[in-house]
């Protein structure tokens, strides 16, 4: 398995390492955090392998929501160890501690905001944009790349088929409702 792919798992194996140590109230969000990064990859992961079985794909609909809940459960993991970390310093000389906490602090924005920006980035390109329209005489969904737009067979609200129609670099006209 590529690296990149066992990255993503990173984040779900310190949440549920922590939803198993943690107890009370901490526990809930131990499980909320885990079970925010542990759904996207069900749904995309698992849910897109046997969509691929049928020779689907899952639209944008579902990959956006899908990115953006994975995004806020590593920036709450992100947030509950600069937490710890802050915890952590009480016991440090009060000058230090307050050194210690600014780092912390500061460090700790950067990360969450460098993170988070990246993160949503990524989300946003994974899930791109659809619309369904029509592709020589069928219904189809116009998915935009980079700078093309790629034609599916249209499947439904939140899925598409797997393999493109076609390509085109202008901008499709969406479909009229019927």
């Amino acid at each position: 398995m590529p690296l990149f792919i066992c990255i993503l798992f990173v984040p779900l194996l310190i949440a549920l390492f922590a939803a198993l140590k943690a107890s009370g109230w901490k526990k809930v969000l131990a499980w909320g955090v885990f079970a925010l990064l542990a759904l996207p990859l069900l749904v995309g992961g698992a849910g897109g392998w046997l969509l691929s079985l049928r020779g689907l794909a899952w639209r944008s609909g579902v990959k956006l929501p899908v990115g953006f809940a994975y995004v806020a459960g590593v920036l709450a993991l992100l947030v509950w160890a600069g937490a710890a970390l802050w915890r952590d310093t009480g016991w440090w000389r009060p000058a230090a501690r307050s050194v210690g906490r600014c780092a912390i602090l500061l460090v700790g924005g950067f990360l969450i905001l460098a993170a988070g920006w990246y993160c949503l980035l990524f989300a946003a390109i994974w899930a791109g944009g659809d619309m369904v329209t029509e592709y020589n005489g069928q219904t189809a969904v116009a998915e935009q790349t980079w700078m093309d737009w790629d034609y599916y067979a249209y499947h439904g609200p939140l899925v598409r088929g797997e393999e493109a129609l076609g390509y085109s670099s202008r901008v499709p006209a969406p479909k009229e409702p019927n």
